[in-house]
């Protein structure tokens, strides 16, 4: 297959062994959502019920088996992995990659990847965040051409903002409405 070629197909961030299991830093790890995960899950959204209202995945997991349900999809997805953040062995979060498929009406771009994440409010504010993107940054860009990496944060959500700023993520002009949830966002930058 030509070079060219195999830049326009979507990535499978599946067949990437790095991207199956991801060290963090010393005791924190991401590890691919799986069913064990399912009730510190739903503790953590219930911790902070406004996780619901900001981030799409965890506004559609109220049940044991929503969670089976968003496995299955991103099991059968190869431009989605959703992760779940250990610190020890305690779940922290959830942290998603995805491949650019073309969100908020946007044409695709096979070369664009992107973040979304929430915390139990227990872990915020210690870099667990921050340290699980650039982890998931490095081992994508060293699998997968890279020229972007892309976020979508609501303006009134000023820690994910700082975050993102923080790491480099610049925001774009307009904000962009999600046609299937209604929510609008500004799409975040960070150029390679």
């Amino acid at each position: 297959m030509s070079e060219r070629y195999s830049e326009v197909l979507p990535p499978d961030l599946h067949s990437a062994p790095a991207l199956q299991e991801v060290a963090v830093r010393e005791s924190v790890r991401l590890t691919p959502l799986s069913e064990d995960h399912a009730e510190p899950l739903l503790e953590t959204l219930s911790a902070d019920p406004s996780i619901r209202d900001r981030v799409a995945v965890a506004s559609k997991i109220h049940t044991k088996e929503d969670v089976q349900k968003e496995i299955e999809r991103y099991h059968n997805d190869p431009a989605l992995i959703r992760y779940s953040l250990f610190v020890e062995q305690q779940y922290a979060g959830l942290v998603s990659l995805w491949n650019d498929d073309g969100m908020f009406g946007m044409p695709p771009d096979p070369t664009a990847f992107g973040f979304g994440y929430f915390l139990n409010p227990d872990y915020r504010g210690k870099g667990l965040v921050t340290d699980s993107i650039k982890a998931l940054m490095e081992a994508t860009q060293k699998n997968f051409k890279v020229t972007q990496f892309i976020a979508f944060c609501e303006d009134d959500n000023r820690d994910s903002i700082k975050l993102l700023k923080k790491m480099g993520f610049d925001p774009e002009g307009e904000v962009l409405p999600d046609e299937k949830s209604g929510w609008i966002a500004r799409k975040y930058i960070a150029k390679i």
